[in-house]
C-alpha cells in the first residue's frame, strides 16, 4: 500500500511536558480526523506494518518506529503523558506530499479548468464539454492585417511576392483588392478607372499593373484625383496600346502616377 511520512511526529521527533521534560512513556493516538475512530498507523515506508494505538514513546520521548500515514487519509493525533494528561492534539493531518487526501477544485490551483481524472479534483471538466467548449477550431477567420517592419519607422500589410492576374473583358473600375495585382484587359475599346479615394481609399504606396491584350487601344481614367504622366506634367486619361504595359503608383491620398510601354 502507498504511506506518506507524517508531518507530525514522523521522522525523530521528541516529545516534552509543559515543564521540558522528557515526555518518557508518552502515548499517541491515532484516530480519522475529526473522530474517535482509531485508524492505523504505519512503521516504515513499505507500509507493511502498523504502529500500536496508542504508539508508546522510548524513555528519550520518541517514537519507536517512523509515523507513516495511509494515502488519502487524514489523521487526528492525540498526545498524552503516560498518565493520561493531555498535552496536545492535532487533526486533520496528511502525508507530506500525499495529493490524494484532498479535495481541492483545480480552479483553486491554476485558475483553469481541467479534465484530469484520479486527482481528487472536485470542479474538472468532462470530456464531451472541453471538446465542445475548447477544441481548436479547424478552419479559423482571423481579422485585421498581418504587418513586417520596413526597417525603418512604417510597418507594411504583408502583400503579395508576384502580381496575381485579374482578368476583365469589360468596362472596369479598380477595387481594393487590386492592390498588388495585374488587371489583364481584353476587349474592344474598354476603359480602365481609377476610382476617387473617397471612393476606394487606396493606401498611399499602392501598385497596380495594367495590361493591355486587346488589338485596341484601352482608355486609363481617373475620375476626381490626380493621375500624372511620369516624368512630365502631364495629367489626365491616358491611352494604353495593345500589348502595352503600365504601371500606377499611388504618390498621395489623391494622386497617382502612372508609366509604362505603349502608354500615350
Amino acid at each position: 500500500m502507498s504511506v506518506y511520512l507524517s508531518p507530525f511526529a514522523g521522522a525523530g521527533a521528541q516529545f516534552f511536558d509543559d515543564n521540558g521534560n522528557v515526555l518518557s512513556g508518552g502515548l499517541i493516538y491515532t484516530y480519522l480526523a475529526g473522530t474517535s475512530t482509531p485508524e492505523a498507523t504505519y512503521t516504515s515506508y513499505t507500509g507493511g506494518v502498523q504502529n500500536s494505538n496508542p504508539i508508546v514513546l522510548d524513555s528519550g520521548g520518541r517514537l519507536p518506529e517512523d509515523l507513516w500515514l495511509s494515502q488519502g487519509v487524514a489523521y487526528r493525533f492525540v498526545l498524552q503523558s503516560s498518565t493520561y494528561v493531555q498535552y496536545g492534539e492535532y487533526d486533520n493531518i496528511t502525508g507530506v506530499n500525499d495529493l490524494y487526501s484532498t479535495d481541492l477544485p483545480w480552479a483553486n490551483v491554476t485558475g483553469k479548468p481541467t479534465t484530469l481524472a484520479g486527482y481528487g479534483i472536485a470542479d474538472g471538466l468532462t470530456s464531451a464539454t472541453a471538446a465542445a467548449t475548447y477544441a481548436p477550431i479547424a478552419s479559423p477567420t482571423f481579422t485585421g492585417n498581418a504587418r513586417v517592419p520596413d526597417g525603418g519607422a512604417a510597418n507594411w500589410e504583408i502583400g503579395y511576392r508576384d502580381a496575381p492576374q485579374n482578368d476583365q473583358t469589360a468596362n472596369y473600375q479598380l477595387a481594393l483588392a487590386d492592390r498588388g495585382k495585374s488587371v489583364v484587359m481584353n476587349g474592344t475599346s474598354l476603359t480602365l478607372t481609377i476610382p476617387a479615394n473617397s471612393a476606394v481609399a487606396f493606401p498611399v504606396g499602392t501598385v497596380i499593373i495594367i495590361i493591355n491584350l486587346n488589338t485596341t487601344s484601352l482608355s486609363i481614367a481617373i475620375t476626381t484625383d490626380t493621375m500624372t504622366l511620369a516624368n512630365s506634367t502631364t495629367t489626365g486619361t491616358r491611352t494604353l496600346a495593345r500589348n502595352g504595359m503600365a504601371t500606377c503608383v499611388k504618390i498621395s491620398s489623391t494622386s497617382w502616377l502612372i508609366s509604362g510601354a505603349g502608354l500615350t
